[in-house]
């Protein structure tokens, strides 16, 4: 995939903020896909790759993103990784998994079940090796939708995660009502358990949810040694961040 996008000014900026804007840049492919591993703590293998959009001048995303899902465009840029995803895995079965992210703004919506499932039926390689990771920036009002397209998703062989545990409000919501493989903890709040004993609490008491729930555990935002070695000690299974390796361009776009 070649990046084409040049967004050098503020006007360009509010135009990808745009309905039609952000449309055209999901479109004409105007943004870069990154990937960053996701290694396995006990054989310190990679587990899978978790895809990352970045649009130029990344200060900019978060916007980016919220604007987005107010609009609905999100699904857009959701069906299209997923489409890309699909190819990719296509071509490298033997390769690692990847990870896409479905915003909540999509999944709560009645449409986007079946606009999944038609891109799925493109899918060739082992359906494990397609994680489905629903992020938490949005507050879903329909949780019905999202827990009938990820049930069906689990069925059907793909690992999902539920991403940003312990960030938002919604997490013990998201928790009781939507089905898992994974639970992935929001890396702000593995790191201040770091140095307090009630969010350390707090994340243990999580922990061990993982046989009642059968789940496992995906440490997020573990940037140092340091946070690697709590990680470790606390029993997560798997960790995502710069101390266990950077995001890099996907190459096989």
């Amino acid at each position: 995939m070649t990046n084409i996008s040049s967004i050098s000014d503020g006007s360009k900026i509010s135009e990808l903020r745009t309905i039609q804007g952000f449309r055209e840049h999901v479109s004409e492919q105007r943004f870069k896909v990154m990937r960053q591993p996701i290694v396995d703590l006990a054989s310190g293998r990679i587990h899978h790759h978790e895809w990352l959009v970045r649009f130029d001048h990344d200060k900019h995303l978060e916007g980016i993103i919220r604007s987005s899902e107010i609009s609905g465009v999100i699904r857009d840029l959701d069906l299209s990784m997923l489409a890309q995803a699909i190819l990719v895995l296509n071509d490298n079965p033997q390769d690692t998994g990847i990870a896409i992210n479905l915003s909540g703004a999509s999944v709560d919506k009645a449409n986007f079940r079946k606009s999944v499932m038609a891109c799925l039926t493109a899918l060739e390689a082992s359906p494990t090796k397609l994680v489905m990771e629903l992020t938490e920036s949005w507050d879903m009002e329909n949780l019905a939708f999202a827990e009938t397209l990820l049930t069906e998703l689990k069925a059907k062989g793909h690992p999902v995660c539920l991403d940003d545990v312990g960030a938002g409000a919604a997490s013990i919501r998201y928790l009781r009502a939507l089905p898992a493989n994974w639970l992935k903890i929001d890396g702000g709040f593995v790191a201040a358990s770091l140095n307090s004993m009630r969010d350390r609490a707090i994340l243990k008491a999580l922990l061990s949810l993982r046989e009642s729930l059968d789940v496992r555990f995906i440490a997020e935002g573990v940037e140092t040694d340091e946070i690697k070695d709590f990680v470790l000690k606390l029993g997560f299974d798997a960790a995502q961040g710069y101390a266990i390796g950077r995001p890099e361009i996907e190459t096989r776009i």
